[in-house]
């Protein structure tokens, strides 16, 4: 569930241009993490729940 929360977080903070992934000074590189964390976490709440 963290990563769907942080993968929002780095979402909006990309979109609004407020912040810029370190390294890269692109807020299109944040937005794009942020996908990417969401969709991990995504996978981990699947595959949490086939366990059970």
């Amino acid at each position: 569930m963290g990563y769907i929360i942080w993968g929002i977080l780095f979402i909006i903070g990309g979109a609004s241009g407020a912040f810029v992934l370190r390294g890269t000074d692109s807020c299109g590189a944040l937005i794009a993490l942020g996908v990417g964390f969401i969709g991990w976490g995504v996978f981990r709440l699947i595959a949490e729940n086939k366990k059970k």
